[in-house]
C-alpha cells in the first residue's frame, strides 16, 4: 500500500480561484510568485519504514493570497484531487513522521508538486464523483485538466474528485545534489534554465529531462575518475530513480512516439513534437520562403491544443561583425500523425533531401558550401553573377523591402555597404535610388546566453580539478566575429548556421536587393568581346592602353578606385564617346568592363532626375557606389546635363554646375556617351581626358557585325541554333538589307526578332534544333522597311536630319 500524509489548516482565503498558467521548461521562465506555506504546516516529508522515499508526490492547496493552507503527500501519483473541505475528514493523518527537525534532515531525491486552487464557495462544498465515461490517460493528465481526467482502478491513492478546482502543471523539485551535479555534467545548452539554482525546479512535462535521458544513462556508467566509489554508486542510484520516474510518467506516449520516429516515413504527433526540438539541435525552417538552418534555443507552448513557438538562432552580419540573430516560428497543432518532413519546422535528422533543388548536394553539405561563400562575401564587396529569384523579404523584419521576382544580372554583394548606403538615396520615390526600407520591424525573441565551456560535474572533487585540454563549448567563438580580422571556427556547423541570403547592389536595375546565395556564381567575363568591336583600330588601341591598367582582381573581389593619380580633385579619368546612335559607343563601354573585369554602372536620366538638387543627390550617391566598387560609370546620352549654359536659364545653369562639380571630385573612371557633342558646355570640354569619335558604319562593318552575331548565337546556344546559308546570303547580298543602313543596335534587334520567329516555328513543329531561314530574315526586313517608310513620310525633314 502507498503511504499518504495529509495536513490541513483552515484559512478564509482557501477557496479563491487563480488563473491556470501553462509553460514549457525550455522557454524563458515566466515571473510567477510561488505559493507560500503557512506557519501551521509541517514542512517535513512522509516516511516509509522510517525513511523518506526517493520520490514523493505532493499536492498543495493554495489560497487567495498565494498561501498554502493544506497539503497531501504520497509515494504514488494522485489520480484524483480533493477539495479543501473534504480534507477536513482526513485529520487523523496529520503529524505522521518523526518530527519536523528529523524530517528536515532527510529529503526525497525528487519531489513532484501540484498546486491546487479551489473554485467553490465555502458554504457549498460537497463531494462529487465523475460519472461520465472518459478515456483512460497517463497519470500526469490529472495535472493538466482535472475535469477531464479519471484514472483507472489500479491506483492505490483513490479519493473523491472535485470538478471545482484549478490545478497548475506539476513541478519537479530535485533535492539530490548528486542528481544536480549529474545534470550539470550532461546538459550542454538549455537557455533560460538555470542548473545552478539552489532549489532546482523543473515544470512538467520535464522537457530537459526527457531530452537528456540518453546522456544521463551514459553518464551513469561513465562518471569522472575523481568520483569516489561511494559517490559514484549514489549518483548511479539517483539517476536510476529519475529515469524510472520518467519511464513511468509518460512511458506509453513517449515510447509510442519514438516508434513513430523510426518508421520509413517518420511521423510525429503534435502532443510529443517537443521531443524532437532539443535546444542546441539543428532544425530547418523557412525564412523569406527559403529553407534555412537554425539552432533551437527554446520552445514555448501555450498549452493543450495550442500552437508551439520555436525560437532559434542563426549567424548573420550586422554590418561590421557576425552576430547571432533570433527568429521565432509557429508550429500550429494538427490531429493524428503527420510526416515530420512536411512540418513547418523540420529537425535536421528528419530532413528529406531533394538533390535537384539542392544543387545536387545533401542539405547539410549545401548549407556548409553556402556558409563558406557567405563568409567569403563578408571580406568585402564582391562582383558576382546572379540568376534566379530575388529573396522576398517582405515589409517587416531586419531585411525589409527590396525588389522581387526573377532576375539575371551582374551584382555586387556588399553586406557592409547596405547599412551605409540604404538610406542615402533622395526622399522622392520617383527617382530615388531604390534601397530596402525598414518599416515596423518584427521584435525578435530575447537572445539567450551562449555557454563558453562544456558541461562538467561541480561536486567538491570535480570543482577543484582543471579540465584536461580545451574545454570550450561547441559554440565557442561563433559570435561577435570581425570577418576581416578574425579566423572562423574550424567547424562545419559554424558555416551551416551562417545566413543563406546576402544584400547586394543589382547593376542592371541600379537597385539594392536581397540575394539567395544558391543563385550566385562567379562572373565569367568575355575577354574576346573587345576584339569583336566594329570600331577603328586606332580607337581600340587607345582605349585598351588607357583602360587596361585598371584591370580588377581575377577572384571577383572589388578593387576600389584609389588615389592612383594626383591627390584630391581631378583624381579620375573622364572619357567621351561621341557619334551617331548604334555605332558602338555603349558597346565599347560594356566591352571595356569585360576586358578589365570591373562592374559597369550604367546611368540614364531616369536614374538621376531633372531637378538640380535631385540630380546632385542621386549623382553623388551613384558616384560613391562607383568609387566603392571600382566600377566603370557610364553616363549614357548625358546631353541633357551638359548642354551649354544660357544667361537666362537659371535651372539649366544650376544643373550643369552640379554635374561639373560632381565630376570634378570623382576619383574613378567615367565614360560619357552622346550624339550631340556640339551642344556641350565649354567648361565640361576642358575636363575631358580622352574624346573618341565613332564614325558611321560602312557596309563592310555591318557584315562583320552580322558575322559576330552569328558566332555569338551559335556559341551561346551550344549549337542548338543554326543560321541557314540562304539566310546569310540574303543578308550579305540583298539590296533590301543594304538600303536599310542598319546600325549595330538595329542589327542586334533584327537578329533577336528573327530568332524569335524561328523558335516559334520549331516549337510548332516539335523540333529540338532551331534554324533561322531566309524567310525569317525577310519578314524582319519587311517590317523594318515599312516602319522606316512610315516615319519618313510622317515626320518633317528637319526632325529627321537632326
Amino acid at each position: 500500500m502507498a503511504s499518504e500524509r495529509v495536513q490541513v489548516f483552515e484559512d478564509s482565503e482557501a477557496d479563491s480561484a487563480s488563473d491556470v498558467s501553462y509553460f514549457s521548461d525550455a522557454s524563458p521562465p515566466r515571473q510567477r510568485r510561488r505559493p507560500r506555506r503557512t506557519q501551521h504546516l509541517n514542512p517535513g516529508y512522509i516516511r516509509v519504514d522510517g525513511k523518506v522515499p526517493p520520490v514523493v508526490h505532493t499536492v498543495e492547496y493554495v489560497g487567495r493570497r498565494n498561501r498554502i493552507f493544506a497539503l497531501r503527500q504520497s509515494t504514488k501519483p494522485f489520480n484524483r484531487i480533493l477539495e479543501s473541505k473534504v480534507l477536513a475528514n482526513d485529520q487523523p493523518h496529520v503529524g505522521q513522521g518523526d518530527g519536523e527537525n528529523a524530517e528536515l534532515e532527510q529529503r526525497p531525491i525528487i519531489e513532484i508538486t501540484t498546486h491546487v486552487n479551489s473554485r467553490r464557495d465555502r458554504g457549498h462544498i460537497r463531494s462529487y464523483r465523475r460519472r461520465d465515461r472518459v478515456i483512460r490517460q497517463p497519470v500526469t493528465a490529472a495535472f493538466g485538466n482535472a475535469r477531464d481526467y479519471v484514472s483507472g482502478s489500479e491506483s492505490e491513492v483513490d479519493d473523491v474528485v472535485s470538478p471545482f478546482v484549478v490545478m497548475r502543471d506539476a513541478e519537479m523539485t530535485i533535492w539530490s545534489e548528486h542528481l544536480k551535479n549529474a545534470l550539470k555534467a550532461v546538459v550542454a545548452y538549455y537557455p533560460f534554465f538555470k542548473l545552478s539554482e539552489e532549489t532546482l525546479k523543473i515544470p512538467s512535462p520535464y522537457h530537459i529531462l526527457y531530452h537528456h535521458r540518453q546522456e544521463l544513462s551514459t553518464y551513469r556508467n561513465n562518471q569522472p575518475e575523481t568520483h569516489s566509489a561511494e559517490y559514484a554508486a549514489t549518483t548511479s542510484a539517483h539517476i536510476d530513480v529519475l529515469l524510472d520516474f520518467l519511464e513511468t510518467n509518460q512511458c506509453s506516449g513517449v515510447r509510442k512516439e519514438e516508434e513513430l520516429h523510426k518508421l520509413d516515413v517518420p511521423l510525429a504527433t503534435f502532443k510529443y513534437f517537443w521531443l524532437l526540438l532539443k535546444p542546441g539541435s539543428v532544425v530547418y525552417a523557412k525564412r523569406y520562403n527559403i529553407w534555412t538552418p537554425y539552432i533551437v534555443s527554446n520552445i514555448i507552448s501555450g498549452g493543450d491544443g495550442q500552437s508551439i513557438k520555436v525560437n532559434g538562432w542563426l549567424l548573420e552580419s550586422g554590418g561590421a561583425r557576425v552576430e547571432r540573430f533570433m527568429e521565432s516560428f509557429t508550429v500550429p497543432p494538427w490531429l493524428g500523425e503527420q510526416a515530420i518532413s512536411t512540418l513547418p519546422v523540420v529537425p535536421a535528422a528528419y530532413w528529406k533531401d531533394d538533390l535537384e533543388a539542392q544543387n545536387g548536394l545533401p542539405m547539410y553539405e549545401k548549407c556548409v558550401a553556402e556558409g563558406k561563400m557567405y563568409w567569403d562575401l563578408l571580406q568585402g564587396p564582391k562582383y558576382m553573377q546572379y540568376d534566379g529569384h530575388l529573396v522576398e523579404s517582405g515589409d517587416r523584419g531586419r531585411h525589409a523591402g527590396g525588389p522581387c521576382g526573377f532576375m539575371s544580372s551582374r551584382v555586387v554583394c556588399d553586406i557592409a555597404g547596405l547599412e551605409k548606403f540604404m538610406n542615402m538615396g533622395p526622399p522622392s520615390l520617383d527617382f530615388a535610388p531604390p534601397s530596402p526600407r525598414r518599416e515596423r520591424p518584427v521584435r525578435p525573441p530575447p537572445k539567450d546566453h551562449l555557454p563558453k565551456s562544456r558541461p562538467r560535474c561541480t561536486c567538491d572533487n570535480c570543482a577543484d580539478l582543471r579540465p584536461a585540454g580545451e574545454n570550450y563549448s561547441p559554440w565557442f567563438g561563433y559570435e561577435d566575429l570581425d570577418p576581416t580580422r578574425d579566423t572562423p571556427p574550424d567547424d562545419d556547423l559554424f558555416y551551416v548556421l551562417l545566413s543563406n541570403t546576402v544584400p547586394g547592389f543589382i547593376l542592371g536595375s541600379r537597385r539594392w536587393g536581397h540575394l539567395n546565395i544558391a543563385h550566385l556564381k562567379p562572373v565569367e567575363t568575355d575577354k574576346n568581346a573587345f576584339n569583336s568591336l566594329m570600331i577603328d583600330e586606332d580607337i581600340k588601341v587607345t582605349v585598351k592602353a588607357l583602360i587596361g591598367q585598371f584591370a580588377a582582381n581575377a577572384d571577383g573581389m572589388i578593387k576600389p578606385w584609389g588615389n592612383d593619380f594626383i591627390k584630391h580633385k581631378g583624381d579620375g579619368r573622364i572619357f567621351l564617346f561621341h557619334g551617331e546612335p548604334g555605332v558602338g559607343k555603349t558597346c565599347t563601354a560594356e566591352c571595356i568592363a569585360e576586358l578589365t573585369g570591373r562592374p559597369l554602372l550604367s546611368l540614364t536620366a531616369g536614374d538621376l532626375g531633372i531637378d538640380s538638387w535631385r540630380v546632385e543627390q542621386n549623382l553623388n550617391y551613384f558616384l560613391d557606389l562607383g568609387q566603392r566598387y571600382g566600377a566603370l560609370v557610364l553616363l549614357d546620352e548625358a546631353d541633357v546635363y551638359l548642354e551649354r549654359r544660357r544667361a537666362r536659364d537659371i535651372d539649366r545653369n544650376g544643373l550643369v554646375s552640379v554635374f561639373l562639380r560632381a565630376l570634378e571630385y570623382y576619383r574613378g573612371c567615367i565614360i560619357i556617351s552622346t550624339n550631340r557633342v556640339r551642344a556641350f558646355d565649354k567648361a565640361f570640354m576642358s575636363r575631358i581626358h580622352v574624346a573618341l569619335h565613332y564614325k558611321n558604319l560602312r557596309n563592310e562593318d555591318r557584315e562583320r557585325i552580322w558575322d559576330n552575331n552569328f558566332e555569338r548565337l551559335k556559341r551561346d546556344s551550344g549549337g542548338k541554333v543554326h543560321v541557314s546559308v540562304a539566310a546569310k546570303d540574303y543578308i550579305w547580298e540583298s539590296r533590301d538589307v543594304r538600303d536599310l543602313t542598319w546600325n549595330g543596335r538595329e542589327i542586334r534587334n533584327a537578329m533577336q526578332t528573327a530568332l524569335a520567329l524561328a523558335e516559334a516555328e520549331s516549337a510548332e513543329e516539335g523540333l529540338d534544333k532551331i534554324t533561322i531561314t531566309e524567310k525569317h530574315v525577310r519578314a524582319v526586313v519587311k517590317l523594318s522597311a515599312s516602319f522606316k517608310d512610315f516615319i519618313r513620310d510622317s515626320m518633317p525633314d528637319d526632325t529627321m536630319s537632326s
